[in-house]
């Protein structure tokens, strides 16, 4: 064969012979030139990949803007060259998957450039639009401003952007990064926690905007909670900012103590009846408008009671308690204070708001209740202060508010509907969970007018035996009073010389146990309190009260105690549960789950969930595919249960402390 092409060629005419000869030349100059550019991309890219990793690796706010630019658009320049050259060679990498070490990279290269050309034109078009901002922040401006500055621009593009998002999702979704090489997959593995961000990113990109009142002013409410004088929906309001917002920036702070929102020229509604039985109150006003453990239903309460003497429409409310404030003082840094030696850290936050209500000696008692509560606008104006210094750590101030709205010492309403669904769909509204399944909130509330929820600790165990048909929940909360100061329980509203005396009370507990929709009580202790000490001037009997809940489908216990200093009191309900908390699979798996919420503003509360179960149960250690776990803990007889008790069932327990949502369950079969 060679012999004959050769003669062939040798017959050819010389001008023919050079023309084949000058495009054989051609192919060769642009093979080269493909090689080339092919090599060039690849080594480029694999040059700057370390800076990347080193990026993601350290903090981006402190990185040169110019550096961060550069090196986005760089990569970018290497990946269209790489799709522009290889991306035809590329699509043949499937065919090649069975190869030894280089199979899988080959497998999933469609996936991979069609990633990194989604990725890096996504974070050209958006970085292209804060990088003003950033440049602004890194020489020194504010976070608020550069916000001011950028948010525009990326709201704008939101619409070109999604697209893109989506693209590189469904890419990261294809490939199986743990089988690439091991250079690439520390900065794939880092995606994994990026991706799902895109889309949240980019719904909040949207609305801003509008929320930093960057179309039209927005006036925003602070409710400052005192968990000391623990409510339903936190502690009790004690205090009320009105921040407004406009560009972007805060352009006025204005703080006063909740009792100046009444107006009584104005009707008020019906207060609910436990605060009207126990505390006397006729009318429902502003700072007892946080009944509902629900924060939305809280808030929607709330702001039609706030009613200041100036006109003023809300466009949304933040409230925090006495924990959140110290962690947030401690992400912020210490703060000048007045009256203070020393910068206050959050470790010290507490005693220097204490010395700020002490009463000054020959203070009249009227000029000291009108400005007690003073050191709440000098703390918000220094946070502040400290927040547009640009000496604040960002990335830990946002981590901090993240734990503490999971906590719910932190919580957030927006009277705009897409905010406040973005809220919902990221668990961060306060809402409480509409779950299926079984189902347990404690929600406590100080009736005593005092602070006494300070000096209270707590324990709590569910029991649910779920060998019985229906099943039955036994709940046992147990109250200790950690004062060991003796004061006889008198029910009055009064002020103490120093605020920790108001500690050092007796205890006026009301708790609203939340169960499923359907339960029956079957037995429960009682906890009596005499007619003198009881607001109403008639006993209460001790004995639950069922009644609906309002903000959804849930069966409440209404129950109440007093409890002197030192002293210890055991609060049990015993009830059927409805038939379906435990379902049946037809491949015969059982399932329960139990949704336990943690009510705002209470901390460090012990609880304990045990589930008596058939000796012959035998737990699927893990739930199928399709079972939405949310987070669950997933119970296993083999490293959870025992069998207990004369009666041969299974017993299994988990504990916890309660500082956020907590869900347990279990799937077993019987042998």
């Amino acid at each position: 064969m060679l012999l004959k092409l050769r003669a062939f060629f040798v017959d050819l005419d010389p001008r023919v012979k050079r023309g084949i000869m000058g495009l054989l030349a051609l192919a060769l100059i642009a093979m080269g030139v493909w090689a080339a550019r092919v090599y060039g991309a690849t080594r480029s890219l694999l040059a700057r990949l370390p800076e990347a990793q080193a990026l993601l690796d350290g903090n981006p706010l402190e990185a040169d803007p110019a550096e961060v630019g550069a090196l986005l658009h760089g990569v970018r320049e290497d990946v269209v060259t790489l799709r522009r050259n290889v991306g035809w060679l590329v699509r043949l990498g499937p065919a090649f998957g069975w190869l030894p070490q280089v199979g899988p990279l080959l497998r999933d290269a469609p996936a991979l450039l069609e990633l990194g050309d989604a990725l890096t034109e996504l974070g050209v078009l958006l970085w292209d639009d804060v990088a003003p901002a950033a440049a602004a922040f890194h020489a020194g401006g504010s976070a608020l401003d550069a916000a001011a500055i950028a948010l525009p621009e990326v709201a704008a593009d939101v619409a070109a952007a999604r697209p893109l998002a989506d693209r590189a999702q469904a890419a990261y979704l294809e490939m199986d990064v743990t089988a690439f090489p091991q250079r690439l997959q520390g900065p794939l593995a880092k995606l994994e926690k990026v991706m799902p961000l895109l889309d949240i990113g980019l719904d909040w990109a949207e609305v801003a905007p509008s929320l930093l009142g960057l179309d039209a002013p927005r006036t925003y409410l602070l409710f400052v909670l005192n968990e000391d004088e623990l409510r339903g929906g936190g502690g009790f309001l004690s205090g009320v900012g009105e921040v407004q917002v406009a560009g972007g920036r805060v352009v006025g702070m204005q703080f006063s103590d909740s009792y100046t929102a009444d107006d009584y020229s104005q009707p008020y509604p019906d207060p609910p009846a436990p605060l009207r039985f126990f505390m006397g109150l006729d009318l429902w006003v502003f700072r007892d408008s946080n009944w509902s453990p629900d924060f939305p239903t809280s808030a929607q309460q709330a702001i039609p009671l706030y009613r200041p003497d100036h006109p003023v429409t809300v466009d949304g409310v933040f409230a925090v308690d006495q924990r959140a404030a110290q962690q947030l003082v401690d992400a912020l840094g210490p703060l000048q204070l007045p009256g203070a030696d020393d910068p206050v850290t959050g470790e010290t936050l507490l005693d220097y708001v204490y010395r700020s209500w002490v009463r000054a000696e020959g203070e009249e008692f009227k000029e000291w209740w009108a400005q007690r509560k003073a050191f709440m606008g000098q703390l918000a104006e220094a946070a502040m202060a400290q927040l547009t210094s640009g000496k604040v750590d960002l990335p830990r101030l946002a981590e901090t508010a993240l734990d503490l709205v999971a906590q719910k010492h932190l919580q957030l309403y927006f009277v705009d509907e897409r905010a406040q669904a973005l809220l919902a769909a990221q668990g961060w509204n306060g809402r409480l969970p509409d779950a299926a399944g079984d189902y347990l909130m404690v929600v406590e509330s100080n009736f005593g007018y005092n602070k006494a929820s300070a000096k209270i600790a707590r324990a709590f165990t569910y029991q649910v035996d779920l060998t019985q048909s229906p099943p039955v929940a036994a709940v046992t909360l147990v109250y200790t009073h950690t004062s060991q100061v003796d004061i006889a329980c008198r029910l009055e509203p009064r002020y103490d010389a120093e605020y920790v005396q108001m500690q050092d009370r007796c205890y006026w507990a009301h708790l609203r146990v939340y169960a499923p929709d359907g339960v029956s009580l079957l037995a429960s202790s009682t906890h009596p309190i005499p007619a003198e000490q009881v607001a109403a001037g008639e006993p209460w009997p001790g004995i639950p009260v069922v009644e609906p809940a309002s903000e959804g489908a849930w069966t409440v216990f209404s129950q109440a105690f007093l409890m002197p200093t030192q002293a210890h009191t055991v609060v049990t309900m015993t009830y059927t549960l409805p038939a379906d908390v435990l379902t049946q699979a037809a491949d015969g798996t059982f399932t329960y789950r139990l949704t336990w919420p943690k009510q705002a503003g209470t901390q460090g509360a012990a609880a304990r969930v045990v589930l008596l179960m058939p000796e012959n149960a035998v737990s699927l250690l893990a739930p199928p595919a399709d079972t939405d776990s949310r987070g669950a803990l997933w119970f296993s007889v083999d490293d959870d249960c025992v069998i207990a008790g004369e009666d041969g069932k299974l017993m299994c327990e988990a504990s916890v402390v309660l500082d956020t949502d907590w869900d347990v369950a279990i799937q077993y079969r019987l042998k």
